[in-house]
């Protein structure tokens, strides 16, 4: 999948996740609340990852399976 792709169904999913969706998500940002690739930025109040610089609050929104989507390959789902 391209990565403009993917961002942009990451962003989608995010303003109107399905149920699924936001299961796969509160997941996913567990696992982030413990990485220490976890950053903030706070000029923007916001958290992103310090692998790859999206922001958090849609990167765990990402369509591909979790090892693909998680530059550290630490999302199992």
């Amino acid at each position: 999948m391209l990565k403009i792709v993917e961002i942009a169904k990451a962003w989608f999913a995010a303003a109107n996740p399905t149920p699924e969706q936001a299961a796969i998500a509160e997941y996913r940002i567990l696992v982030c609340d413990g990485c220490p690739h976890k950053k903030h930025i706070s000029h923007l109040n916001t958290f992103t990852c310090g692998l790859c610089g999206c922001p958090l609050s849609k990167k765990i929104f990402s369509p591909l399976p979790g090892e693909q989507a998680c530059p550290d390959k630490r999302w199992k789902k």
